[in-house]
This record gives structure tokens, sequence and C-alpha cells, in this order.
């Protein structure tokens, strides 16, 4: 039992030190001052609905789909190692092994960000597209 309690002990502390309280939507507020741009700009960018940001924003709880995650990437035109970061926090990554993952990796490193020059991508692949709003 002792052992036991140890193990406990050392899992708490392991815990404790390794997470990250950053939430998806406290990142969204970090990246509109951080790029300085509006609502709108990020919605046009993003080709999503001001009710979805508002929902990343206000609900807490609010999980988004990767989908989602990814078009706020590219709507703020984040770098690919801010949009890794950003994806991890909601449990996403980019797969090496899905074209259409890569070649959003790709645009992101020419800079891109606008979905529907992104979608011009996807289109070309034969992949699913981003939808706009």
């Amino acid at each position: 039992m002792k052992q036991l309690n140890s193990n406990y002990e050392n899992l708490s502390n392991f815990i404790n030190n390794h997470y990250d309280y950053r939430t998806f939507g406290k990142m969204i507020n970090h990246y509109f001052c951080k790029k300085n741009i509006s609502t709108k700009e990020l919605c046009e960018n993003a080709g999503i609905d001001r009710k979805l940001v508002s929902k990343f924003v206000t609900d807490r709880k609010y999980h988004p789909s990767k989908e989602s995650c990814m078009a706020v990437c590219i709507g703020f035109g984040l770098t690919l190692e801010e949009s890794s970061d950003l994806l991890k926090i909601c449990g996403y990554s980019f797969a090496n092994n899905n074209s259409r993952d890569l070649a959003i990796v790709y645009a992101l490193n020419l800079g891109i960000n606008h979905v529907g020059e992104i979608n011009e991508l996807l289109r070309e692949l034969g992949e699913k597209q981003f939808k706009e709003a």
C-alpha cells in the first residue's frame, strides 16, 4: 500500500509539472492580440462564422474539430510551429501520412492565410476542401 501511495504522489507531481492549462479559447484571444486581426477578418480568412468564433472564446468546455482548428490556424496566418501547437492543445496533429494535412502544412509554410486559396490546392489534389461561410 505504501508503494501505491508513493506512486500516486509521483503521478500527481508529474501531472502538475506537465499539465498545459492553455485552452483553445485562451489561445484564440491570444492570437487576436498577437496577430492584430479582427473577428471579421478571421471569419473571412478561415471560412467560419462569427457564432463559431464566439463559441470558441466563451464556452470553456467547447472542443473544436480538427477541421475548425486548422481553419483557425489558416485564418490567423499562423506559422507551422504555432499551428502545430494550437492543434496539440486540442489533441490533434498534422499527419505525415495524410496528403490533405501535408497540403495544408505546405500552404502554411508559404504563408497562405485564406481557406479559399488552400481549397484551390486541395481541389487540385482531389482532397476534401474546407467549408467556407
